[in-house]
């Protein structure tokens, strides 16, 4: 049987003659949400699946969708496919996306859902929050600038090709994955959209 003073012993030795691994803490950074940002900015959508030309994405703009006695509505779509910027800067305060002229006037806010397009409505009749679930989020090392959410979600945006012969804006969708063909051919295959990530570039 050994003694305390033996087991004592025996511990420091082993002690002595052990390897030991020094290793370094670990810091665990968490992604940072906020409802409003400190900053206007614009949207680009970068592409999570293909090579893109740049890290900022391609820029999008509210491209006209329509209009009655008292508002007009819009789409985010690509600027490559729209063509015009009549809303040069977007802010986000208290979950609420809203979108300012050329002018600084705020007239403009936007909603969307699953399955749906961002969608902006312009009345100087109704200036109060369309949608107060957008979110910009701390996208961490996977991007240069922080990503815009709805309910949560930065993973769920997607760009849609139009085939229209009318109108071919290329449009953000929220949660789907393929949108009815527009060229109002009966039968026409459903359209494929891609996985894009909406940057928040600061201007």
């Amino acid at each position: 049987m050994f003694s305390p003073r033996s087991l004592l012993s025996s511990l420091a030795a082993a002690l002595l003659t052990t390897n030991f691994v020094v290793a370094k803490p670990t810091r665990i950074v968490a992604r940072t949400s906020s409802q409003t940002a400190a900053n206007n900015f614009t949207l680009a959508a970068l592409n999570n699946t293909l090579p893109n030309a740049n890290s900022t994405g391609a820029p999008l703009v509210l491209a006209s969708a329509g209009a009655i006695d008292g508002e007009s509505f819009h789409v985010s779509a690509t600027y490559a496919s729209y063509g015009f910027n009549d809303f040069p800067s977007l802010g986000l305060v208290d979950g609420n996306l809203r979108a300012f002229d050329a002018e600084g006037n705020w007239n403009t806010n936007a909603s969307t859902g699953s399955a749906t397009t961002i969608n902006w409505g312009t009345s100087t009749f109704f200036t109060s929050p369309a949608n107060t679930n957008f979110s910009v989020v701390d996208l961490g090392a996977a991007s240069d600038f922080p990503g815009l959410a709805y309910s949560g979600f930065t993973n769920l945006w997607y760009l849609c090709p139009s085939d229209s012969p009318n109108v071919a804006q290329n449009a953000v969708y929220f949660n789907t994955t393929t949108i009815p063909s527009q060229s109002g051919v009966e039968g026409a295959i459903p359209i494929q959209c891609y996985s894009v990530t909406l940057n928040m570039v600061p201007v």
